[in-house]
């Protein structure tokens, strides 16, 4: 139970609580706390001796927590208790939003807003609920819907959220300027981070009770740590006070002549910090930091800053990364679901250990589910369950660092006076080892159950530092180091284990030979595999910026990143892997939380993804219905691949030549010839006047015959340039041609015109568009580029077997094409293309509407996203709609005199659109005009949780919800254009279907077929 009894009948208004129990993803106190396997990561929130306040529940969705609900009782509102509750949220760091709820109203704080001391700084909404319109406005901006369908991050509320003042985020900043400080009066790196961590350990102990003013008084002769380290000898006996106590690896190795080296201005720097003044500014305000509050994971990320510091200029090719916390919670959410408390977990590249001091977050947990907690379970969990390899020293000290103040964290007797206790065994060279994964002996024997981690993806130093055993067992994509390790600690672990590590994309994507074997030697050696794609967010702030040092700023590895998770036993032979895409969201930069829904995840055939790249990446890219039609494309016996077709009909297809580096060539022969480089590449037709090819010399400058005409000349970037936004370009020479590298040519020397014509015609169409969108290779994954790969595996239709008449109308129809932005005759284009492919109706509907879905990926621009996620258009609306209207309705033809009509929209908030279809029975109805209305009282009603009547129903899949009452079905997603394509529509048709639960639908080569199993009387769809 959270709270009194209004507070209870908002929150069940609001959706987050369902006949008094949560609803999934809200987590509280209590038996939910223990049923939940994940619980454990937030078990420390509703600690009552550790917080002033008490926490009554956490909200969870889209993979993140996004609020904290505190009860703020039923007497006055205390304006400065808030003001307490507000600072220690900000500093725990974990969710966006602080919902307190007060007698008649609920207010609504960001967390993510530095404390000023004032309220009305940090408030981001508040709402009257004595009345039915507040309540209604609380539902609308902050109910569950609003975070479920991801609503909220679009709307006016969410622009005051800022990830960049969250309390990791400034208090790293803070550190940096206060390094930066100490380095600029000539402190040596490794000192400086000797000195910050122990000026944060001694004000975490502070903080937490263990030195009281008494204990600095009489240790020290100084009431607080400020004023101890601004005398030089208090604060020499405090630091040798601190090595004599705490013993074991809790700080970095002595710097030789430390004393020597240390002056008062350095110790008066780290005084400023802890006293409020802004180390890059000299401004001074109240310390904001409570490090009894900030979560030892957030001490640890940002700490881990500080190793670069030591690694230096080695830190870049150690594959050091900054890795958030919310990455660290997607990798352990499900690896750790349902594990024995007494599990082990091994991190092979564990820089600062924020991937274990998580781990044995949970563990701890987990353990104390079946056996009391103790200050001797935790250190059981610290001594021999968590382990850590690492080459760089320095990271490996922060390791350290960050699990001794997790061992503090988690201890349940920490206030007790006597701290002798507070001697730690040593780590490193036990847990932690300080080698090359490569290289230690004897991991083996502690049959890992867990390997997690975020191991190095450049190739530089980190594949130079370590030894490949076993390399030749083991085939793996060239220059991918983290694949390495994932195969080391598959040999290593215990059978069974669960390995999760995040990776680099491109190779799991890539049609080069050996990723390919790898690829299926992958997925044939583990079973539960699932991959979850984070490219979209690659240049939108995923892997935060390195910390900045005296040789100037370091930028974060900003590659395209994969969570690959999955169990160490051979795939069976009907596994299925799951997969991923995190959308890309406008507003990701600023606050962070990622966009992941269970709407988001598909499961396929193991086998089938395997063995085809194209299909591998479909599987990650596409939904449902955009899968089963690239499937069809890649299985299907009447198409060809073009590089097959081109090798068959002896026609050439390969790059052109490269201008400088390398080897040079001798192209005398060329000389003379039109030249095409890519600034002058233009669709369609090539400008018939060119400068002329007058190198003697080039890279790699190929055989005289490919540069014959008629020759199709395939670009590998330029997509702006195309006939249309989105889709891909070719263009016809008539005449030879040299061209560069950054074209692939197809000659048709001596062979029919129309061949060349018909496919540069599919070349340009839709069909195209739609198979490189979802299966080239780097696509959506880094810079857009079509590789000559790419082409070669483009599925097309045998264009030597296409009737005369079909090749002559391909013909005319390309010649009658101007090369101009949406020429009027590429509807006709696209028809003559999909007649040659002969797709089915069904099919041609999902690849009609492909645009949509490749403008953003293949011109990759933040403009094209932001208008794939704009307000959904009327128009748009209404098709999508009328999509799902006619299947419906073909499939009822045979067993039901109903009829589906699209009613109208209803703008169920700013940033959430619902339509309303009805089914009709007898004499058809003229159709009024398709508008977006307001709800009426009944629709306004219906989408609160919990007001409507029995004659209703919800469905909810991640950010989308169906709701049925009576003869109405209303689809409920974000006002977003991308969640109202054409393939939605028949992929949510399926869920409408499964939902209603009498009706099976399977699409196939023909048309979509559909039984009754239930009829009422009169013939009509059941929907309650």
């Amino acid at each position: 139970m959270i709270g009194a009894s209004a507070h209870l009948d908002v929150l069940t208004r609001a959706g987050f609580l369902h006949g008094g129990l949560p609803v999934d993803g809200m987590i509280t106190p209590g038996t939910h706390l223990r049923s939940d396997p994940r619980a454990g990561r937030y078990a420390f929130l509703f600690d009552r001796k550790r917080f002033p306040f008490a926490v009554e529940g956490v909200f969870k969705t889209e993979g993140a927590p996004v609020m904290i609900f505190v009860d703020g009782g039923v007497g006055p509102f205390d304006e400065q208790a808030a003001i307490g509750w507000h600072r220690v949220a900000w500093n725990v760091g974990l969710a966006p939003l602080l919902w307190i709820s007060l007698p008649g109203r609920v207010v609504i704080l960001n967390n993510y807003r530095k404390p000023s001391g004032r309220l009305a700084d940090v408030v981001v909404a508040e709402f009257r609920t004595e009345t039915p319109s507040g309540i209604s406005e609380l539902v609308t901006c902050c109910g569950r819907l609003a975070f479920d369908t991801g609503a909220f991050w679009s709307s006016d509320l969410a622009r005051r959220i800022d990830r960049q003042q969250r309390v990791d985020a400034m208090l790293l900043r803070e550190l940096i300027a206060v390094e930066r400080k100490l380095l600029r009066a000539g402190l040596e790196p490794l000192l400086a981070q000797k000195l910050i961590g122990r000026t944060i350990f001694s004000q975490y102990l502070v903080d937490r009770g263990l030195f009281q003013v008494k204990e600095l008084s009489s240790l020290f002769g100084h009431e607080n740590l400020s004023e101890t380290l601004r005398d030089p000898e208090a604060a020499a006996g405090l630091f040798d006070w601190l090595r004599a106590t705490f013993n074991g690896d809790l700080f970095p190795p002595d710097v030789e002549n430390e004393r020597a080296q240390l002056r008062a201005e350095h110790l008066t720097t780290l005084a400023d910090f802890l006293d409020g003044h802004e180390a890059a500014t000299g401004q001074l305000s109240a310390f904001p930091f409570r490090f009894d509050y900030i979560p030892v994971e957030l001490i640890s990320s940002i700490y881990e800053q500080f190793a670069h510091s030591i690694a230096g200029s080695s830190a870049i090719t150690q594959g050091l990364h900054y890795t958030p916390v919310n990455l660290v919670d997607l990798t352990l959410d499900n690896v750790m679901a349902d594990l024995p408390g007494t599990a082990k977990v091994l991190d092979p590249a564990c820089g600062s250990g924020v991937f274990l001091v998580e781990a044995m977050r949970r563990l701890v947990w987990l353990r104390t589910r079946e056996e009391p907690n103790s200050r001797r379970l935790v250190r059981d969990v610290l001594h021999n369950q968590i382990f850590g390899v690492d080459i760089n020293a320095g990271a490996l000290q922060v390791a350290a660092f960050s699990l001794y103040l997790a061992a503090l964290e988690l201890d349940p007797d920490l206030q007790e006076e006597d701290l002798s206790w507070l001697k730690f065994d040593h780590l490193i060279g036990r847990n932690l080892i300080n080698a090359s994964f490569f290289e230690v002996k004897g991991l083996g024997e502690h049959h890992f159950d867990v390997v997690v981690g975020n191991p190095p993806w450049t190739y530089g130093g980190a594949a130079a530092a370590r030894e490949r055993p076993g390399q030749s067992s083991f085939v793996q994509p060239r220059r991918s180091p983290d694949w390495s390790f994932l195969w080391h600690a598959r040999q290593i672990a215990a059978p069974g284990a669960r390995m999760a590590l995040l990776m680099k994309a491109t190779p799991f994507f890539s049609k080069e030979r050996l990723a390919v074997e790898a690829r299926r030697l992958l997925l044939s050696s583990f079973g539960d595999v699932t991959l979850i794609n984070l490219s979209h967010l690659r240049g939108e702030g995923l892997f935060p910026a390195l910390a900045a040092t005296t040789d100037g700023p370091r930028k974060g590895n900003a590659g395209p990143a994969l969570l690959f998770r999955g169990t160490s036993k051979p795939a069976s032979n009907n596994e299925t892997i799951t997969t991923a895409n995190v959308p890309w969201t406008p507003n990701f930069r600023r606050h962070g939380v990622l966009g992941l829904s269970i709407d988001d995840f598909c499961q396929h055939r193991a086998a089938a993804v395997a063995a085809d790249p194209v299909l591998f990446k479909a599987a990650v890219f596409c939904n449902d219905r955009e899968y089963e039609v690239m499937e069809w494309f890649q299985t299907t016996p009447r198409l060809t691949r073009l590089g097959q077709w081109t090798a068959a009909n002896g026609i050439g297809m390969e790059q052109g030549l490269q201008i400088g580096g390398g080897d040079e060539g001798n192209t005398s022969t060329l000389v003379g010839l039109p030249f095409l480089d890519a600034g002058a590449y233009r669709p369609i037709k090539l400008a018939p006047s060119a400068p002329l090819f007058t190198l003697k010399q080039a890279h790699r400058p190929r055989e005289r015959r490919i540069y014959r005409a008629p020759l199709v000349i395939c670009p590998e970037a330029a997509f702006a340039r195309a006939i249309q936004k989105g889709r891909y370009s070719a263009a016809v020479a008539h005449n030879d041609l040299v061209y560069t590298d950054s074209f692939v040519g197809i000659s048709f020397a001596g062979r029919d015109r129309l061949l060349a014509e018909a496919l540069a015609l599919i070349l340009n169409s839709k069909v195209t568009a739609f198979l490189l969108t979802f299966g080239g290779s780097n696509i959506g994954l880094k810079q857009p580029k079509i590789e000559k790969i790419d082409l070669e595996t483009l599925a097309i239709p045998n264009l030597s077997g296409l009737p005369r008449d079909q090749l002559h109308r391909m013909g005319a129809i390309f010649r009658s094409l101007t090369g101009r932005h949406n020429d009027p005759m590429l509807d006709a284009a696209d028809e003559a293309v999909m007649d040659a492919y002969g797709l089915y109706s069904h099919d041609r509907r999902v690849v009609d509407g492909t645009l949509a879905r490749s403008r953003p990926v293949l011109l990759d621009s933040r403009e094209e996203r932001q208008i794939e996620a704009s307000e959904v258009s009327l128009h748009l609306l209404q098709e999508y709609g009328s999509e799902i209207a006619h299947w419906l309705d073909t499939a009822l033809r045979e067993t039901s005199s109903a009829r589906t009509v699209v009613s109208r929209g209803v703008r169920v908030s700013r940033d959430v659109v619902a339509l309303r279809l009805v089914l009709e029975s007898g004499p058809v109805r003229p159709l009024g005009h398709f508008t977006i209305a307001e709800p009426d009282l009944f629709e306004v009603q219906l989408f609160g949780e919990g007001l409507a009547g029995p004659a209703t129903r919800r469905c909810r899949t991640g950010r989308s919800m169906r709701v049925y009452a009576d003869d109405a079905i209303y689809i409920v997603k974000p006002n977003e254009r991308r969640h109202w394509t054409i393939s939605d529509a028949q992929s949510d048709l399926r869920k409408i279907l499964n939902d209603l639960g009498s009706y099976q639908v399977q699409w196939g080569p023909t048309p979509i077929t559909l039984w009754t199993r239930k009829k009422n009387s009169k013939d009509n769809l059941v929907l309650h």
